[in-house]
């Protein structure tokens, strides 16, 4: 029972992230970056170019909020989503990785908050893999 809350606790908080950022990224781009300013530390500058990038990795961020909650109503059912989020998460930690410097260099975001951020998507994605083995 107190795992089933940590799972579904888990699963809510990604989809909150990802509607959120997803969900300004799509319809207030302006508000997007200042919001990534202070949760990511992110100096993105406005531009048409950034808002051709937003706008579609707002609509995926929207869908994988979405799709993430399925889980939570059945998560055997859902197993194969359970594994598609652990995927996503490791893609997002690998390309943190990889960026690492490139984000200090071109966004401002220092390496420390950047590994901090890869250690809650590690949890988070830790949680999920604990949860499919007890499926």
């Amino acid at each position: 029972m107190v795992l089933d809350f940590i799972f579904n606790l888990n699963l809510i908080i990604l989809a909150l992230d990802h509607l959120i950022t997803g969900g300004l990224a799509l319809f207030f781009p302006v508000a997007a970056i200042k919001f990534y300013r202070i949760i990511f530390g992110a100096s993105v500058p406005f531009t048409t170019g950034h808002l051709f990038i937003l706008k579609p990795w707002g609509a995926l961020g929207i869908f994988a909020a979405l799709v993430g909650i399925l889980p939570i109503f059945d998560p055997i059912r859902y197993e194969k989503i359970l594994w598609a989020l652990v995927l996503l998460l490791i893609f997002r930690i690998f390309i943190r990785l990889q960026n690492n410097k490139n984000a200090e260099i071109y966004l401002n975001i220092c390496i420390w908050r950047n590994i901090f951020h890869i250690g809650l998507i590690a949890l988070c994605a830790l949680v999920i893999i604990i949860q499919i083995t007890t499926l």
